[in-house]
């Protein structure tokens, strides 16, 4: 039996566009959860720095105040403007064959993930999250402990239907391969 090889080249141009994929944003409730866990950070953060200050034995406590809360001040600044605008750039598609992606204000990133490559599905939902309603959909393939794809924000109705769907994708893609 002679097995033949084929590994023919693919013209870039005749590849299908992104444009024509229809990305969907994730849920608004999401850019609430990230505001409000990156605030109780920053509560945190002023109440280590006001405890470093009144047990240190500096003598000029004013001024290590305004250096610290103004230092904390400017990264909750930066913090909270990237949070906003990176917000915008997270969508997700999901199609016949894969699920797909997209994330990234100043390197973007786009994952694809193949029904066929998927080992596993999980919904996480943290306290925060719960109180808004909305989960994020992890996605395992196979030879890691860590998921390969985390879609943020989705409402607690629809993360079960895509982790339902996603697992009945993977069994029948699995079950096309015997």
């Amino acid at each position: 039996m002679t097995n033949h090889f084929e590994n023919l080249s693919v013209n870039p141009n005749e590849l299908p566009g992104l444009e024509d994929i229809d990305f969907k944003p994730i849920d608004p409730n999401y850019l609430k959860v990230s505001l409000i866990s990156s605030a109780l950070l920053f509560i945190v953060l002023i109440g280590g720095a006001i405890a470093i200050i009144e047990f240190s034995e500096i003598e000029e406590k004013t001024n290590a105040y305004l250096i610290s809360m103004g230092v904390i001040l400017f990264l909750a600044t930066i913090n909270i403007t990237l949070t906003i605008l990176g917000f915008k750039k997270k969508h997700f598609a999901v199609r016949q064959r894969d699920i797909i992606y997209t994330k990234g204000l100043i390197w973007s990133v786009r994952t694809t993930v193949p029904f066929n490559r998927i080992q596993h599905a999980e919904l996480k939902q943290g306290p925060i999250e719960r109180l808004y309603k909305i989960n994020s959909l992890k996605l395992f393939t196979a030879g890691g402990q860590s998921s390969d794809l985390v879609i943020p924000g989705l409402p607690d109705a629809e993360a079960l239907a895509m982790k339902d769907f996603v697992l009945k994708k993977t069994e029948a893609d699995g079950a096309e391969g015997l």
